[in-house]
């Protein structure tokens, strides 16, 4: 387990800043056709503009895309490759994690680097989207951060496609040695195979609730069509993400079930205890 607890530190550091970021710092509605939106959190409150809001909001959620790839790239680093504790290895590994990193941030700012006039940007809105309500393009914060959603489109579909080919590598690698294992006793593979088949439904939460709905939400923009109840499921899914994420990690890692378990029994023991001996006082 200790070699697989610095990628599910990680993954769980990001779920946790994910939901930070969306549920208070962004707090977004998203018109996404319409590349469009405006934002109900604590940035906008104290003066940030709406373009590094923007920044800070989808390339939070494109910072899940490396998580994920890590976290399978490191049960492949372990388990499949036989250079995993050289030096050159390491290193390697940090420079393709950099390259990662470095892609992730920088997917946007082909967006944020030609942002419309906001005047015209809003008439513009309005005549493609006639159903939308006015009052909806006057919301203070309103912001539209491209004319042409097709920018926008290749940015996320490129995030979601590099993270996607990586992931799948990575698993299909794995899988085939832990589900292959003859060199180790059958209580060691079962228990990797066990293991696996965890990491891998942790994994399934941000794919399901994050790379899908984000994907059909992401083709239908590309296709200038309007699915409102989409748009919102896609919007709440974005913020609930991270509760998500953690009951799924105590549901399927048992150690992390008890610990939590344990510590709410504590917690209830404690306060009987101290309200028996208030009772006495």
């Amino acid at each position: 387990m200790l070699p697989v607890k610095p990628s599910m530190l990680l993954l769980h550091f990001t779920c946790v800043w994910h939901d930070m970021c969306l549920c208070v710092l962004v707090v977004p509605f998203i018109i996404f056709p319409a590349a469009a939106g405006f934002s109900l959190g604590i940035l906008l409150k104290i003066g940030v503009t709406m373009p590094y809001i923007i920044y800070i909001g989808v390339t939070t959620t494109f910072l899940v895309a490396p998580a994920v790839v890590f976290f399978f790239e490191d049960r492949y680093n372990t388990l499949v490759r036989r250079d995993s504790d050289t030096r050159s290895r390491k290193v390697k590994r940090i420079i393709y994690f950099t390259v990662n990193y470095l892609f992730t941030l920088v997917a946007l700012l082909p967006t944020l680097l030609n942002l419309p006039d906001q005047t015209d940007a809003k008439a513009l809105t309005l005549r493609q989207f006639p159903c939308l309500p006015p009052d909806v393009l006057d919301t203070p914060g309103f912001y539209r951060a491209s004319d042409d959603i097709n920018v926008l489109a290749i940015s996320c579909m490129s995030v979601n496609f590099f993270g996607f080919v990586q992931v799948a590598f990575f698993f299909g690698a794995t899988a085939l040695k832990v589900f292959n294992m003859k060199s180790t006793s059958k209580r060691t593979s079962e228990m990797q195979k066990h293991l696996f088949k965890c990491l891998c439904l942790q994994v399934a939460t941000p794919i399901l609730i994050i790379f899908i709905p984000c994907s059909y939400v992401v083709v239908l923009s590309a296709m200038s069509y309007l699915d409102q109840a989409a748009n919102n499921i896609v919007c709440i899914l974005l913020t609930v993400y991270g509760a998500f994420s953690t009951i799924s990690m105590l549901v399927v890692h048992k150690p992390y079930r008890l610990a939590t378990l344990q510590l709410f029994r504590f917690r209830s023991t404690t306060a009987s205890t101290s309200l028996f001996v208030n009772s006495f006082s």
